[in-house]
C-alpha cells in the first residue's frame, strides 16, 4: 500500500513538471520564430533560461525592469477569487432553476432547456455589452446608477456585472446538465422502489438523484474551468478587472505568460488530481 501511494505521489509530481515544461516550451515558440527563420538554438537557450527562472523565482521580471512576483501573485489571487465566487454562484443559480423546471415546468421542459439553448448561443461579448449598455440606458433615463459598469481605481469597483456575465454562461450550461441528468435518474428502477416505499418526492430528488449525478458534474468539470478561464479574458478586459488576465495583455511578456499559465495550471491541477483520487478511492 506504501508503495502504491509512492508511485502515485512520484506520477503526480512527474505530470506536473512535464505540464510546466510543456507550458514553457509553448510560451517560448516566439523566440524559435524570430525574424521568420528558425532559432532553434535560441528557442532551447530560452526554454533553459525560463526553467531556472522558473524553478528558482528568481530574476523574473514582466516589462524587462520591474520584478514579477508581487506584481503577479495579487492580481493572481484577485483572478482566482472572481472565478471562485462566480463559480459558486453559477452553480447556485442552476440547481435553482434546475429544481424549479423539475417541480413546476416538468412539461414544458423541452421548451425551457431550447430557449437556454438559444440564450447560449449568444456570444458572451455581446451580452456584457448589453449590460453595461442597460445600466448607462437606466442613469440616462431615471439617472439612477445602481452598479457600477467599468472599475476605476480601487474606490469605484465593477463588481455585479463581472460577476453575472462570468457566471451566466456557466450556470445556463449546468442547467441543461442537470435537468437532463434528473429526468434520466427519475426514469430508473430505484426511484419506483422508492416511490412505493412512500418516499416522497423532494426527498427522493435531494437525497438519492442529486447525489447519482454528482459524478457526472464532477465529469464536466474541465470543461466548466476552460469556459470560465477564456471568459475571465473578457470580463477582465471589458470592466477593466485588476486581474491577472488583463496584466497579460497590457505587458506582453514571454515570462508573464509562461508564469501566469503555470499559475493556474497549478490549483486546477491538483483538483483534477483531488477528484481522479476520490474517484478512484469510491
Amino acid at each position: 500500500m506504501v508503495v502504491k501511494s509512492a508511485i502515485r505521489f512520484i506520477t503526480i509530481i512527474l505530470q506536473y513538471i512535464a505540464g510546466v515544461l510543456l507550458f514553457i516550451a509553448i510560451g517560448s515558440l516566439p523566440v524559435l520564430l524570430r525574424d521568420l527563420t528558425f532559432d532553434t538554438e535560441g528557442y532551447f537557450y530560452n526554454i533553459k533560461d525560463l526553467f531556472l527562472k522558473i524553478f528558482t523565482l528568481s530574476n523574473l521580471t514582466y516589462d524587462g525592469k520591474h520584478e514579477m512576483l508581487p506584481a503577479v501573485m495579487d492580481r493572481f489571487f484577485y483572478s482566482m477569487k472572481t472565478l471562485g465566487i462566480a463559480f459558486l454562484t453559477a452553480l447556485a443559480l442552476a440547481f435553482l432553476l434546475s429544481y424549479l423546471i423539475v417541480l413546476f415546468f416538468e412539461k414544458k421542459k423541452d421548451y425551457i432547456l431550447s430557449f437556454i439553448e438559444i440564450i447560449r448561443s449568444v456570444p458572451d461579448v455581446l451580452w456584457m455589452f448589453l449590460l453595461q449598455a442597460a445600466v448607462i440606458w437606466v442613469f440616462k433615463t431615471f439617472g439612477v446608477k445602481f452598479v457600477q459598469t467599468t472599475s476605476l481605481g480601487s474606490d469605484n469597483q465593477a463588481v455585479l456585472l463581472p460577476l453575472i456575465s462570468l457566471s451566466l454562461p456557466i450556470s445556463l450550461f449546468l442547467t441543461q446538465i442537470v435537468v437532463l441528468k434528473i429526468f434520466e435518474e427519475l426514469d430508473k428502477q430505484y426511484i419506483l422502489l422508492a416511490k412505493a416505499k412512500g418516499l416522497s418526492y423532494f426527498y427522493m430528488l435531494n437525497i438519492h438523484v442529486v447525489r447519482n449525478i454528482s459524478q457526472d458534474l464532477k465529469g464536466h468539470f474541465k470543461t466548466i474551468v476552460w469556459m470560465m478561464l477564456s471568459t475571465l479574458v473578457m470580463v477582465e478586459y471589458i470592466f477593466n478587472l485588476n486581474g491577472l488576465m488583463l496584466f497579460n495583455i497590457r505587458y506582453v511578456s514571454v515570462e508573464l505568460f509562461v508564469f501566469s499559465c503555470i499559475l493556474f495550471f497549478t490549483p486546477f491541477f491538483l483538483i483534477y488530481r483531488l477528484i481522479d483520487f476520490r474517484r478512484l478511492s469510491i
